[in-house]
C-alpha cells in the first residue's frame, strides 16, 4: 500500500515539475518573441505569467518584458501603465531598466519632462549613461532652445540634455541673458565625447583671426575697399602693428575674414580649420555678429576683442568676451568719480545723442549719480538743431550764470560738438562741461578761441599726442599709405600692440590671466590702459587743455 502512494507522489512531484517547466518555456519564448519582432504573440504569451499572486518575482519581470514588447508596439500607454505598475507597486531588483524604458516610453509620447525626470532616478552607471544619449537623441531633434533652457535647473546634470541645448544656444544668433549665462555654466562642464568645441592646436605662434565687417554698406572682400572705410582704416593701424611685432622677432600669423555684415557668413567663417589654433579674435563690430562670435568663442575659449564698441549688451556670462575700449558703466563712473573731487555742488545737465551708446550712457548715468546723491536738473536727448537751446536754457548764454553745477554731453556727433563749441567761443562759462574725447578730433574746433572754459575731454582710448611713439607712428603711416592716419587708424595700432605684449610665446598664451598681471600699462599711443580683473578698458582719463597742450587730470 506504501508503495502504492509512493508511485502516486512521485508521479504528482514529476507532473508538477513539468507544469512548472512548461510555464518557464511559455515566459522565455515569449521574451524571444519580442527580438524576432514579433509583439503581439510574445504579448499574449506573457499575459498568464502577470499574475504576481501565482508567479510571484517571475511576474515582475513579465510585467517588464510585456512593457517592453507593448513600446516596440506603439502601444505606448499600455506599455506606461504597465511600468507605473511595476515601479510604483513592487520591489523589483532590476529598477533601472524599468526607468529607462519608461524614459524611452515618455519620450515616444513627446512627454519629454517626465522622460527626463525618469533618467534622474537611475543608479547604474552604464543605464544612466544609455539615458544620456536617449536624451540628445530625442532632445537634439524635438525639443525647442526655451524648453531646455526653462528647465536647465533641473536636468544640468544629465550630459544629453546639456550637450542638446549648447548645440542649440550656439546656433542661434541672438540670445537672451539667461541663456547666455547657461552657456557660460557649460564651460566648465564635461560633456564627453559629444563636446562641440573645436579640438584646439597648440603652438608657439601668435595666431590673430581679424573677423570685421569691411564691406558694411554691401559688397564682398577687401581689394577694392576706398580708404574712406573706417573699417579699413582700423585694418590699416592692425597691420601696421603686426609688422612692427614681426620686425622685433615676434612669430605671428594673422588671418582676416570679411563677415559682408551678413550672420550666414559669419557662421560659415568660424568653420574655418584656423580658428583651430587661434588665440585671439580681433572682432567683430556689430551687435548680431558679436553675439554670435561671442558664443563660439565662450564655447572654444577663444577670447575675442571688440575693437571699437563702449558697449557690453549680449557680453553677460561671457567670459571671453572684452571691450577694447572702456565699457559705458566705466565711463559713467569716472565721470562720477572725478565730480565728487573735483566739482562743488550737485546739480547736473545732461545731453545726449540718440545714438545707441550714448542713450544707454545717459541711463546708466542718470541711475548712478542719483544712488551717488546727485541731482539731474536737465536730462534731455538732443540733436544738432536743439543742443543750443539746451545750453541756453541752463543759462549757458550772455549775461547768465549757469543754472547747474555741471553739464555732461554724451555724443560723438559732429553737428552737436560744433553749435556747443560755437557757443563757448562766443560765450565764457566756470561750469564744468564733460564731453566726448571725439571733440577733440573735429576739424572745425579751435580750441584756442575756448580759454575761460571748463572744458572736460573724457578718455575713451585717447591717443597722447604728445608721444614721440605717436609722431613716429604719423610718420610710418604717412610713408605706407600718404594720407596721415585717422582715428581708428590709432586704435587699431595700440590694439594690436596690445595684444602682442600681453600674449607671446615668452608671457605665454593665457590671455585672462597676462591681463591680471599687467595692471596699469601704457598705451602704445595711447594714455594707457587697465585689463585687471576687468573684460574692458578701465583707464578713462579726464583731459584738459592748457596752453594748447592736452594734460590728464589726476583725481
Amino acid at each position: 500500500m506504501k508503495k502504492k502512494y509512493l508511485i502516486v507522489l512521485l508521479g504528482l512531484i514529476f507532473h508538477l515539475s513539468a507544469m512548472a517547466q512548461q510555464k518557464g518555456e511559455g515566459y522565455s519564448g515569449a521574451v524571444r518573441l519580442i527580438d524576432l519582432g514579433n509583439q503581439e504573440e510574445a504579448m499574449d504569451q506573457l499575459r498568464p505569467y502577470l499574475n504576481y499572486k501565482e508567479y510571484g518575482n517571475l511576474s515582475l519581470y513579465a510585467r517588464y518584458h510585456f512593457a517592453r514588447s507593448a513600446y516596440k508596439n506603439n502601444q505606448y500607454q499600455l506599455a506606461q501603465a504597465t511600468l507605473l505598475d511595476l515601479l510604483g507597486n513592487y520591489n523589483w531588483e532590476r529598477e533601472d531598466d524599468g526607468l529607462y524604458l519608461l524614459t524611452l516610453v515618455y519620450f515616444a509620447q513627446n512627454e519629454a519632462y517626465d522622460g527626463l525626470s525618469q533618467i534622474s532616478k537611475i543608479d547604474g552607471e552604464m543605464l544612466k549613461k544609455e539615458g544620456y544619449k536617449a536624451s540628445y537623441d530625442y532632445l537634439s531633434k524635438n525639443a525647442t532652445t526655451s524648453f531646455l533652457a526653462a528647465h536647465w535647473g533641473a536636468f544640468k546634470q544629465n550630459k544629453g540634455y546639456t550637450l542638446a541645448l549648447k548645440e542649440k544656444l550656439l546656433s542661434q544668433s541672438v540670445l537672451t541673458s539667461g541663456e547666455k549665462k547657461i552657456l557660460a555654466e557649460m564651460e566648465n562642464m564635461d560633456l564627453g565625447e559629444g563636446n562641440t568645441g573645436t579640438a584646439r592646436i597648440k603652438n608657439e605662434t601668435l595666431d590673430v583671426a581679424v573677423v570685421l565687417p569691411f564691406n558694411y554698406q554691401g559688397g564682398a572682400g577687401v581689394s577694392d575697399l576706398e580708404g574712406n572705410n573706417f573699417i579699413f582704416e582700423l585694418y590699416q593701424g592692425i597691420s601696421m602693428a603686426i609688422e612692427r611685432a614681426r620686425s622685433q622677432g615676434m612669430d605671428i600669423e594673422v588671418k582676416t575674414f570679411d563677415t559682408e555684415r551678413k550672420n550666414e557668413v559669419v557662421n560659415k567663417i568660424l568653420a574655418d580649420p584656423f580658428f583651430s589654433k587661434a588665440d585671439i579674435i580681433v572682432g567683430p563690430l556689430y551687435p548680431e555678429e558679436t553675439e554670435i562670435v561671442a558664443g563660439f568663442a565662450q564655447n572654444n575659449r577663444i577670447p575675442f576683442v571688440n575693437p571699437l564698441s563702449n558697449i557690453t549688451d549680449g557680453f553677460d556670462g561671457m567670459e571671453y568676451a572684452y571691450l577694447f575700449r572702456p565699457s559705458t558703466k566705466v565711463i559713467v563712473d569716472r565721470i562720477l568719480n572725478y565730480s565728487r573731487s573735483h566739482v562743488k555742488g550737485n546739480r547736473i545737465a545732461l545731453a545726449y545723442s540718440g545714438s545707441t551708446r550714448d542713450e544707454l550712457m545717459a541711463r546708466e548715468f542718470a541711475e548712478e549719480a542719483s544712488k551717488r546723491g546727485y541731482r539731474l536738473v536737465f536730462n534731455q536727448k538732443v540733436n544738432s538743431s536743439s543742443i543750443r537751446g539746451f545750453m541756453e536754457n541752463i543759462g549757458v548764454r550772455p549775461g547768465s550764470t549757469a543754472s547747474v553745477d555741471q553739464i555732461v554731453i554724451f555724443s560723438d556727433d559732429p553737428y552737436i560738438a560744433s553749435p556747443t563749441l560755437s557757443l563757448l567761443e562766443s560765450q565764457t562759462t566756470e561750469t564744468p562741461i564733460f564731453v566726448m574725447d571725439s571733440w577733440l578730433y573735429f576739424n572745425f574746433a579751435n580750441f584756442d578761441m575756448l580759454d575761460g572754459n571748463e572744458l572736460y575731454f573724457v578718455g575713451n582710448n585717447t591717443i597722447d599726442l604728445s608721444k614721440k611713439a605717436v609722431e613716429d607712428y604719423r610718420y610710418r603711416f604717412f610713408e605706407r599709405y600718404h594720407v596721415y592716419p585717422g582715428t581708428n587708424a590709432y586704435v587699431g595700432y595700440d590694439l594690436m600692440n596690445w595684444l602682442a605684449k600681453t600674449i607671446n610665446n615668452q608671457r605665454g598664451f593665457d590671455f585672462r590671466r597676462n591681463l591680471d598681471q599687467n595692471n596699469n600699462v601704457e598705451g602704445s599711443l595711447s594714455f594707457g590702459l587697465n585689463f585687471n580683473n576687468s573684460h574692458s578698458n578701465q583707464y578713462v582719463p579726464v583731459l584738459k587743455l592748457n596752453a594748447g597742450k592736452l594734460e590728464e587730470i589726476k583725481l
